[in-house]
């Protein structure tokens, strides 16, 4: 796909009446032009197909606001939601492989957030076959969104909670209910004396990583780590974390989270909105999840709302999907 910088480099492209147009964060912009993502690399070529190419623009410029004035389709890859009429959100998912296609927004601000998970409508066998694919490839290889230490789980000691942080605490509009300091200090209080790991997000800020340490320094049973977030998980009665995406993977693992913030992926956890809630959930609540169907939750994320460049009608969906929400 061609990059485009100003709108004079569009008269050499295509004389077609309609572009594919993603707009994308500065930092996703040289992947794309490495053909790093099979999302495009697939997608480009099938537009080409019905008389429409692909360009990209660095997205929040002047350029991209002007275009997206413009009757084209296009993709925003990043996290801004909004509502357009020919406008989709795409980006990874939180297992890789998988990717949003929204019409409003990815992640804690995607529409899966309204959609009411109903397992009866989910069939059995699907998911079943669906599910061992994709948590033996996770698990076995320790694969996750971000690179993990290598496995040491028989060196782990078992725990009340691990808390997967993030540093989302100055994001605007705000996604959490809860600050991670919040977090720390009611799961170690309801642990009562019981182990309770903090793995660090590997992007956080150093002054966030380094209040955590400070922390930790106080609280003998709180323990941070760089452990591999399957590993934590599996030694751990509980999973706390605001809408971190090692939350949805530790479903691969039918582990109880807490989610403590707004997150697309809330029906499969336990959501604490108040400190006092989540002393109560970590308290009093165990094996309330016990009887939740995981497998057919996660080919219900992953498999009917999201995408999957694997499959061969990848291309060919996404096109109608496109097609249907600008009506043409």
């Amino acid at each position: 796909m061609k990059h485009v910088t100003a709108a004079g480099d569009l008269k050499d492209i295509t004389d077609a009446e309609r572009l594919l147009v993603v707009h994308a964060d500065r930092g996703w912009l040289e992947p794309l032009a490495d053909d790093a993502f099979d999302f495009f690399t697939k997608l480009a070529p099938h537009m080409e197909t019905k008389g429409i190419a692909s360009v990209t623009v660095e997205l929040d410029t002047p350029l991209s606001d002007a275009m997206l004035q413009q009757s084209h389709l296009h993709l925003i890859f990043g996290d801004r939601p909004q509502y357009r009429m020919n406008t989709m959100h795409v980006s990874p998912a939180y297992v890789w492989g998988f990717w949003y296609l929204d019409e409003v927004g990815i992640n804690a601000n995607s529409t899966l957030r309204m959609r009411k998970f109903c397992p009866n409508d989910v069939d059995w066998g699907h998911a079943e076959w669906f599910w061992n694919g994709v948590t033996s490839h996770m698990l076995n290889n320790n694969i996750s969104r971000l690179t993990q230490e290598e496995r040491v789980r028989y060196d782990l000691e078992p725990a009340t909670a691990v808390i997967f942080a993030q540093d989302i605490e100055d994001r605007y509009p705000r996604h959490h209910y809860l600050s991670l300091e919040d977090i720390v200090q009611n799961t170690v209080r309801a642990a009562h004396g019981g182990r309770v790991y903090i793995k660090p997000h590997p992007w956080a800020r150093e002054d966030a990583t380094r209040k955590l340490r400070e922390i930790c320094e106080h609280e003998p049973n709180l323990i941070i780590t760089d452990a591999s977030i399957h590993d934590l998980a599996q030694v751990s009665d509980w999973v706390v974390t605001q809408n971190s995406s090692a939350g949805f993977e530790a479903l691969m693992q039918r582990k109880p989270v807490i989610t403590c913030g707004r997150s697309d992926y809330h029906h499969a956890t336990i959501v604490a909105r108040s400190p006092d809630e989540l002393r109560d959930i970590i308290r009093n609540r165990k094996g309330e999840m016990g009887g939740f169907e995981y497998e057919k939750y996660l080919y219900w994320f992953l498999s009917d709302h999201c995408v999957e460049p694997q499959r061969e009608d990848f291309a060919e969906l996404v096109w109608n999907r496109l097609r249907d929400k600008a009506m043409i």
